[in-house]
């Protein structure tokens, strides 16, 4: 990712898993709370660490939900740059990783209703209402590439509100109470939106030919 300057701030985005950013302080040795504290306090550099610990699950959640390299860089970018505009509010409250992710969320829901394909309409309820249960490992490297393909477009016909728990369930490693907190939704609506995404993606799958379910 490109270096950023914006309001005051340059972040170096490092797309490569361990390296830090030059300048920041030593993120593997202080907690989310003590490098927000350090900003806040007006050490702004700290900032490019936190960058540096969760540019790889921001990058990679915003790459599930719009699918193309450049889209999913520039939500990276500008999630982190809200990020830390609005740092100086934030109470801890909710943990550092989900308010990041509730932001990145937010993006790919606003880039997601801009791009909505026309004439493409979701996949009904009533389709996958008499199916059996089952699961498919909707991990990547489980699956063939002919079955990712398959699995990506099955995902991505669905209604946003069930691609969206199902992406941070499976790929995000989430659970049911961090996609709650990400969506700001009732426990509750999650797992009825995992219940009725299962059976939705389950139908889509079997019509493409790939047998299973979620």
């Amino acid at each position: 990712m490109p270096l950023v300057r914006r309001n005051g701030l340059t972040v170096k985005f490092v797309r490569s898993y361990g390296e830090t950013v030059p300048g920041g302080a030593k993120s593997r040795q202080e907690s989310d709370g003590e490098l927000i504290e350090r900003v806040q306090k007006g050490e702004t550099r700290c900032f490019a660490d936190l960058v540096s610990r969760y540019q790889d699950p921001v990058y990679s959640m915003a790459l599930r939900f719009v699918r193309g390299e450049g889209d999913a860089e520039d939500i990276a970018q500008e999630a982190f740059l809200r990020a830390y505009r609005g740092l100086e509010g934030f109470k801890g409250e909710s943990k550092f990783s989900t308010w990041l992710y509730r932001i990145t969320w937010n993006l790919c829901a606003d880039w997601l209703r801009r791009n909505r394909k026309p004439g493409r309409a979701p996949v009904a309820i009533d389709d996958a209402a008499d199916l059996a249960d089952g699961r498919i490992d909707l991990e990547q490297g489980l699956l063939a590439e002919e079955e990712k393909r398959k699995v990506g477009e099955a995902l991505d016909g669905l209604d946003e509100k069930y691609r969206a728990v199902l992406i941070l369930l499976y790929y995000q490693k989430m659970s049911y109470e961090q996609i709650a907190a990400v969506l700001e939704v009732p426990m509750k609506t999650v797992e009825t939106r995992l219940y009725r995404a299962r059976k939705l993606l389950r139908a889509s799958l079997q019509r493409a030919g790939l047998g299973g379910a979620v």
